[in-house]
């Protein structure tokens, strides 16, 4: 019988044990608690987990609020309660930065968002008129009836829709306060902050709008602070913080390569800002700026393009990031290259339940 006490979790949502000098990966865990592993497959040089039984659980688990969860793929963290979700999730930012050898300079914030019906889009694949997810570590795929995280109204819209589809891969963005949906629709309003901004088939927005305020708050706070003339906006998508940034008086340019954000983006700002049409992992000449603001997708900053923020004339940069990896790697990119340190470090929790973490940093060059 091999037993393993979890010590803790890691940035694959898993948790991390030690048996015979064995490591071992056990998804569904808490710090504490002690496991029998009754299945497991190799992984490089450890073994995760395919069957286990939880022989003390910690008094912290939770039922999980879905029948799924253990077989869907999408929810890492649904077994905790979410002030312990919070807790993991700083954890999880803390051991990159040991890892990246990077130094975690100022405390991360943590802004909490709801924890069920958030999220307002989704990928889904439909077979046989059932809308599926991705079975945890397989290809296989796991019929649902309603997601716990997904907005109610976005759950009926997925379940009549897959009904009418049969088949095939979509994904559903959902506007609650018009109650616009796509693919039905070409283009859905989304409302933050009292702006109403057009999102078309194709371009990208944040995961819900609760959580696009909370990273707006993020950046009206560094306009405050900063006074910048003039602002960068990186991967802009549809023009979401250019807008705010607009309005306040600031002269700004959005670069972005897809073309549905850039019809978009026109839509959003009118006359109120510039766009350039540009392919960001290659194109590095970048306009002066003041501030850049950068929210690169889950790949992160390309080396050179970070070389290209790092010897602009910007004093501040606000980057944002999906993934927490590729994030304090950027970080440390711009300390070395361009002498930037963080001011503050923030975690949005746009993705509750899950492993992912939404992290935006403001930098000052040093002088």
């Amino acid at each position: 019988m091999t037993l393993v006490t979890i010590g803790k979790i890691i940035s694959s949502g898993e948790g991390i044990g030690w048996s015979d000098g064995v490591t071992y990966f056990v998804p569904g865990v808490i710090p504490g608690e002690t496991v029998e592993i009754l299945a497991a497959r190799p992984v490089r040089r450890a073994r995760r987990a395919a069957e286990f039984r939880v022989v003390e659980p910690s008094p912290l688990r939770r039922e999980p609020p879905c029948p799924l969860f253990g077989r869907c793929g999408g929810c890492d963290l649904l077994h905790m309660p979410y002030e312990l979700q919070r807790e993991t999730k700083l954890l999880i930012l803390r051991d990159l930065f040991g890892q990246q050898k990077a130094t975690l300079a100022v405390e991360p914030a943590f802004i909490p968002l709801p924890e069920f019906g958030l999220r307002t889009r989704t990928k889904v694949r439909i077979l046989d008129g059932l809308p599926t997810f991705s079975r945890r570590a397989s290809h296989e795929r796991i019929p649902f009836d309603r997601c716990p995280l997904i907005h109610p109204a976005l759950n009926g819209i997925i379940r009549a829709d897959a009904a009418e589809r049969k088949s095939g891969e979509v994904f559903y963005e959902y506007a609650p306060l018009s109650g616009g949906w796509s693919p039905r629709d070409p283009a859905v309003e989304k409302r933050v902050k009292g702006e109403t901004f057009r999102v078309s088939r194709g371009s990208f927005f944040q995961a819900s709008e609760e959580g696009a305020s909370a990273l707006v708050d993020l950046l009206e706070s560094a306009l405050d602070e900063e006074r910048p003339a003039t602002m960068l906006d990186l991967f802009c998508g549809v023009g979401l913080f250019s807008r705010f940034a607009a309005r306040r008086g600031v002269a700004v340019i959005g670069m972005e390569l897809s073309e549905s954000a850039a019809g978009d983006f026109t839509a959003n700002l009118g006359g109120g800002a510039r766009f350039v049409r540009a392919d960001l992992e290659h194109d590095t000449g970048l306009p002066d700026a003041d501030l850049v603001v950068a929210d690169p997708p889950r790949t992160g900053l390309p080396e050179c393009l970070a070389a290209a923020i790092a010897s602009s004339g910007a004093g501040t940069v606000l980057l944002l990031s999906c993934d927490a990896a590729t994030f304090v790697r950027d970080l440390e990119r711009l300390r070395r290259a361009g002498r930037f340190a963080p001011r503050s470090l923030t975690v949005v929790d746009q993705f509750p339940a899950t492993r992912h973490l939404e992290v935006a940093a403001l930098l000052k060059r040093e002088t």
